[in-house]
């Protein structure tokens, strides 16, 4: 909110802590200053009230970013009111105390709170709902089922842990250890279809699986299940006739016959039917054979064999059989994937209790378990160190299914019939629009459904929970509140996501800003097109800084993936001396300076790897310029028994003696220790951080942390480390400082985030669909998770693709609304032409849309939507 003592009707509404509130909330309306407010009232009001009992509060949001910042934020609020004086405290006091303005007694009440939180910091517990289901699965292991002593597991050696599960699974099936049978058949039947390349893909999808295990008791009922409902899915519980009628072919045969007598050159297709239909008639060709002379390489009916009304009888036979074939054949597939997961779940449940781990799927999956069962779930609550008065959910729209399972067990056994039943109150924010995180099981539907069950729970106990909407934006200027309002509501947009509910009110009004359009620019140079298209947003970017005033951090530039476009900005903007901020995410492994770390592990391993010695060299440490490596391996080639370190000693003499010194620690140290040697030798740490830039630092720190983890959990040499190092596929997320210059990042890291000036250029992405189909929406046992592997197209299977890709394309809309929703001020749209554009793609849907709406500056290049006049 721009201005602090702007409140709304709705937002008073909502932050009444005597209220049981449901919040549907628009971008940029200030939910977190009213979660902010409402938390306040209730430490207030209670220390106003002299309660004897502790007031327990319970505030889940969705990151551990957006919990420390509300912690902060909260912690803010206290101190001033301990500190401020008296007129300050009564300023600040409005809405907060039910008493316009506070009173003297109400003074001295604000500033108790402060005391007593910093006394008791229990009382109001600001958690992401894993680190809540973490709490409660530390004090209360036994009750759950799992060790006292467990550990959680995560990131890079969670990677290695699910490579070590797949391994066991495999290894003990050869060795006729388990379920050997399925396993095996299975793990040959999917390899057979994908080959050896698929195993890393594979890996994701049994891990995907992995919940729909661990919620079932009897897993033999699970499978008989699966098995029945798929086949009923798939049509194949109403068998087709798959024999041949021999007297029907015949007559095909003799039919034709009688078409072509006379002609001296009959078509070839009716001579292909004649003799591969007595051939099939006689063994000699089988049905893929057969079914080519009516079906096309696609499955579709051949036009010359349609426009014959006897042969399209036989045609269509022909494709009922291929239909059924291929289902058959996605049935044998699926359950392959099924039995694989069921094997592969349960190794991973079994290395993890050998270990005494636990994922963060665990952290929500163990303690669902834990609270289905009522007369535990009662006793735990009890013992908790406060008694839950208050519940506050944040980002709801984000919980997945087994979340919200959780949710609505603590609301169930939070109003029950009590002393202080009335003084409970439960709070839930969120937006349908902003649901992003399929891939993390959010489920936008579920966050509708769960107000109605919740309702109806709390009904029972006779309270109400309210529906309040808070659609006044304080961020975003009017031309981009339009521009979305427009985009959002029209006809054809509504149509694929069905999920716009409430329009934008604009609290700048008359604050100058705009949208820009521009259309696909195009490129003749298609080997260069993305080099080119990076420079020309950077050439805008730059125009900004330098005749607009805008400093580097006002600049964010969104993508819907990291892998075009954010590499080539980035190093383009610098070489052009503009401030970045660097990537949100960076995997370590591919990271610059931890490539070349790497690769002085392995020339410390192998002396004679050339290729990473020459890395080495050319790396900030010794920075070698391209033409010395050059006549270093011209000299290498003088004899065919010497390698490149060998021609080191001759040229660089300096460099020799400094790499003979760290092959002889990479004999000896540990990682953590081998790498602070390097890093500090010759101030080799400065030269990384010169060379490359600032940005390092962090990858640099978080490098060095795994190496002390490592180095504290497993035992083994620098070449098991850099196994154990890349097999994890190590990931970072960095902060995003404002201050550090442009942002590059995607729509997903920017939630919650917001800038002056927004770029969005990755426009023309559209989404593929998982061949992994889900059938849940297919069957109404809720306690068994279906899902179909689509690796034939069929009617049924392309159907149920269908409704997949409406799902993944009202989601795709929803990450379009949150990058817009970014903006303050300006708003810049590009695209880059491609081959194949989706008419369903982000730019196409946005230039179709747009070019109609009123007052647009409209040209063929560009679309401009402001309120300035200067357009005019």
């Amino acid at each position: 909110m721009n201005k602090k003592e702007v409140f709304s009707i709705n937002q008073d509404i909502a932050s009444n802590p005597s209220e049981n509130i449901w919040v549907q909330a628009n971008a940029g309306t200030g939910k977190t200053t009213v979660l902010i407010r409402r938390l306040l009232r209730i430490l207030f009001r209670n220390s106003y009230n002299k309660t004897d009992k502790t007031p327990g509060i319970l505030c889940l949001t969705y990151t551990n970013a957006a919990a420390g910042e509300m912690r902060n934020r909260i912690l803010d609020s206290l101190r001033k009111w301990a500190m401020s004086d008296d007129d300050k405290l009564i300023e600040l006091l409005d809405g907060i105390s039910e008493k316009t303005p506070a009173n003297a007694e109400d003074l001295a009440f604000a500033r108790r709170v402060f005391y007593m939180y910093i006394d008791n910091p229990d009382m109001l517990k600001i958690k992401t709902i894993h680190s809540f289901c973490e709490e409660i699965l530390r004090r209360f292991p036994i009750e759950a089922g799992i060790s006292p002593a467990w550990s959680l597991v995560s990131g890079a050696a969670q990677s290695v842990l699910l490579q070590d599960a797949f391994n066991k699974m495999i290894n003990n099936s050869l060795k006729n250890v388990g379920n050997i049978q399925n396993t095996m058949d299975a793990f040959f039947k999917i390899i057979d279809i994908k080959s050896e390349h698929f195993l890393a893909d594979l890996n994701a999808m049994l891990l995907k699986h992995y919940k729909s295990f661990f919620q079932v008791d009897n897993v033999d009922k699970y499978r008989e299940y699966f098995i029945d409902k798929t086949k009923h899915i798939l049509n194949l519980d109403k068998p087709v006739k798959t024999d041949f009628d021999m007297d029907n072919m015949i007559e095909i045969i003799e039919y034709i016959h009688g078409t072509v007598q006379g002609r001296k050159t009959p078509p070839q297709y009716l001579t292909n039917i004649i003799n591969i239909t007595a051939q099939y008639i006689n063994n000699t060709v089988n049905f893929e054979k057969y079914k080519d002379l009516y079906l096309t390489a696609k499955n579709d009916v051949r036009t010359l064999v349609s426009k014959d009304s006897v042969l399209l009888k036989e045609a269509e036979r022909v494709y009922n059989i291929q239909q059924y074939l291929m289902n058959k054949n996605v049935f044998e597939n699926t359950l392959a994937l099924f039995d694989l997961s069921l094997d592969f779940a349960n190794t991973y449940k079994e290395i993890k209790q050998e270990r005494n781990l636990l994922d963060f799927e665990d952290l929500i999956l163990y303690t669902q378990k834990l609270f289905e069962k009522p007369d535990i779930m009662g006793w735990v609550l009890s013992q908790l160190d406060v008694s839950l008065s208050h519940i506050l959910v944040d980002e709801a729209q984000d919980t997945s299914p087994q979340q919200w399972n959780i949710m609505k067990m603590l609301a169930g056994d939070f109003f029950t019939d009590g002393n202080d039943a009335d003084n409970r109150s439960l709070f839930v924010v969120g937006d349908t629009k902003q649901s992003i995180y399929g891939f993390q099981n959010a489920d936008p539907v579920a966050f509708a459904k769960s107000r109605e069950q919740i309702a109806e729970q709390i009904k029972q106990n006779y309270r109400t929970i309210k529906e309040v909407a808070l659609d006044q934006s304080f961020r975003s200027v009017e031309p981009v509140l339009k521009t979305v309002d427009y985009f959002f509501s029209d006809t054809s947009v509504v149509a694929e996501t069905g999920f716009y509910n409430n329009r934008h009110a604009c609290y700048r009004k008359g604050d100058i800003g705009f949208v820009e359009l521009h259309n696909l620019l195009k490129y003749e140079d298609v080997a260069h097109k993305t080099k080119l298209y990076v420079r020309d947003i950077a050439d805008k970017i730059e125009s900004l800084i330098r005749d607009e005033k805008y400093s580097p951090s006002d600049i964010m530039v969104l993508l819907q993936k990291r892998g075009s476009f954010a590499n080539p900005l980035m190093v383009e903007l610098k070489r052009r001396g503009i401030d970045v901020a660097g990537s949100d995410r960076v995997k370590l492994p591919l990271f610059p300076a931890i490539k070349d770390l790497l690769h002085l592990i392995r020339f410390c391993i192998d002396n004679k790897n050339d290729y990473s010695l020459c890395c080495v060299l050319k790396s900030p440490i010794y920075r070698l310029k391209e033409r010395d490596i050059l006549k270093l391996c011209d000299s290498k080639n003088v004899s065919e028994n010497r390698c490149v370190f060998d021609c080191l000693y001759e040229l660089y003499p300096d460099v020799y003696n400094d790499l003979i010194d760290i092959i002889e620690k990479s004999k000896t140290l540990a990682p953590y220790s081998f790498f602070s040697f390097v890093l500090n030798k010759n101030n080799n740490r400065q030269k990384i951080i010169s060379g490359l830039g600032k940005h390092v630092i962090d990858p640099i720190e978080e490098f060095m942390s795994m190496c002390l983890a490592y180095e504290r959990t497993q035992s083994g040499t620098l070449y098991h480390f850099i196994k154990w190092f890349i097999t994890g596929d190590s990931e970072i997320k960095r902060d995003m400082d404002e201050s550090a210059g442009v942002r590059i990042m995607t729509v997903h890291g920017s939630k919650g985030l917001a800038s002056p000036v927004v770029f969005l250029i990755d426009t023309v992405y559209f989404p593929q669909i998982e061949s992994v189909l889900n059938l849940n929406h297919l069957h109404n046992n809720s306690n068994y998770d279906l899902w179909l592997w689509k690796t034939h197209n069929t009617e049924i299977t392309q159907a149920i693709a269908e409704k997949n890709k409406s799902d993944a394309v009202a989601e795709y809309y929803r990450l379009l609304y949150v990058a817009m929703t970014r903006t303050r001020d300006r708003l810049y749209i590009y695209g880059c032409d491609s081959a194949n554009i989706n008419e369903m793609s982000w730019h196409s849907q946005l230039w179709s849309v747009l070019s109609n709406i009123d007052d647009a500056k409209i040209d063929e290049n560009t679309i401009r939507i402001t309120n300035d006049t200067k357009f005019d």
